[in-house]
């Protein structure tokens, strides 16, 4: 709406007509749109909003604020100024932008911390912190809240790896929710079983759907119990088709987990998938059977595979600013003439810290994001 209302009236808020209080207060809503939204908030401080809007006269960016504001636009929370819902309707692009959260833990964490960039969203992952038999809220808890953006907890199925043993969660979903409740997060995937994981170590397809709703079904009761039920996010799974999914949203619907009562989904066991097509036929798939009223969120999935959804998906996470600079100290430049990472690695003979790499490739990753929302890429 937001587009059509600047070409519809002819404003250009890069010149000085923005001095103007009539094109002013929609250039506000330009700025919340390339800044604030594509990062998965609503809300910017003043400071990020005046390095932006820079024009006019001392005051004059207040007197603009204080009009949407009375009108009911915008509003102040704990010092930052964020869309209301009806500034949400003009500001948003459509399709609306799908939510960021970042995912990493430890050195990650202190590394978004000290980039100083805000609000980011963050995906916690439960396996991290459960230790000798009971989960530990540590550093990493209270960073991800400094970050001041929304926080998933996931179930922890990454840690299947080195952590656990055999087909199954060494915590309980009444100590999975216990854990959710303490460290109190946004969202709640179910506890589910990544296939891409334990499908190639001997766990059927069928046994993992079956078992991934069982531990669905038994985290929506004990969330009902506790008041959270709105918080949970089922978690579909399959592995090498796009039925598995949908026999996974079946199942869940005979147990009465239907998308009239669940808005927000989540998809797993993408983010191992070489081939962008099961990516795309998983992801369109599911959205045929939620419906647009759904929300999807697709967990771990690879860039490559995020430029051929992206107008599918609600939100997704991704863990790949970490990888490249632990793995291959590797240094991605996002190219928007080419909608593609380019990988770079120092010169021979220097490794410059994982650290500063890390937060490089944090701030790519939000270039990344920005372009593709901005441009609206469905390729």
């Amino acid at each position: 709406m937001l587009k059509l209302l600047l070409q519809l009236l002819n404003i250009k808020c890069d010149d000085t007509e923005k001095q103007k209080p009539f094109v002013a207060r929609f250039c506000i809503f330009k700025i919340f749109a390339e800044h604030a939204l594509p990062r998965g908030s609503l809300c910017l401080s003043y400071e990020e909003i005046r390095k932006v809007y820079g024009k006019g006269q001392k005051g004059y960016l207040k007197n603009v604020l204080s009009f949407l504001k009375e009108r009911g636009f915008i509003r102040e929370i704990d010092n930052n100024i964020c869309l209301t819902e009806s500034g949400m309707i003009l500001a948003y692009h459509d399709p609306p932008c799908p939510t960021l959260f970042l995912a990493g833990a430890n050195t990650a964490l202190r590394v978004a911390v000290d980039s100083g960039i805000r609000p980011l969203n963050w995906l916690l992952s439960a396996g991290r912190y459960w230790r000798y038999g009971s989960f530990t809220i540590d550093k990493d808890i209270e960073l991800a809240k400094s970050l001041q953006g929304l926080l998933f907890l996931d179930s922890g199925a990454q840690q299947f790896y080195s952590e656990f043993n055999g087909f199954d969660y060494p915590y309980t979903a009444r100590q999975y929710l216990d854990f959710a409740l303490s460290i109190g997060v946004n969202f709640i995937a179910t506890l589910d079983l990544p296939l891409d994981i334990l499908v190639p170590r001997g766990l059927s397809v069928k046994e993992g759907i079956k078992k991934t709703v069982e531990h669905g079904v038994e985290v929506v009761s004990l969330a009902e119990q506790l008041g959270i039920l709105n918080k949970v996010v089922p978690v579909l799974q399959g592995y090498d088709d796009a039925s598995q999914w949908l026999e996974c949203l079946d199942l869940y619907k005979q147990h009465g987990i239907t998308p009239q009562c669940f808005s927000y989904w989540g998809i797993g066991s993408l983010c191992m998938a070489r081939s962008t097509r099961l990516v795309e036929s998983v992801v369109e798939e599911i959205r045929k059977a939620l419906g647009n009223d759904a929300k999807i969120h697709v967990f771990g999935i690879s860039m490559n595979s995020l430029r051929k959804v992206f107008n599918l998906i609600n939100s997704y996470d991704t863990s790949a600013w970490v990888y490249w600079s632990k793995i291959d100290g590797a240094v991605l430049i996002w190219s928007p003439r080419r909608k593609a990472f380019i990988h770079l690695q120092a010169r021979d003979g220097y490794r410059y810290p994982t650290e500063d790499l890390m937060e490089v490739n944090l701030r790519s990753i939000l270039e990344m994001h920005r372009d593709l929302c901005m441009n609206n890429q469905h390729e």
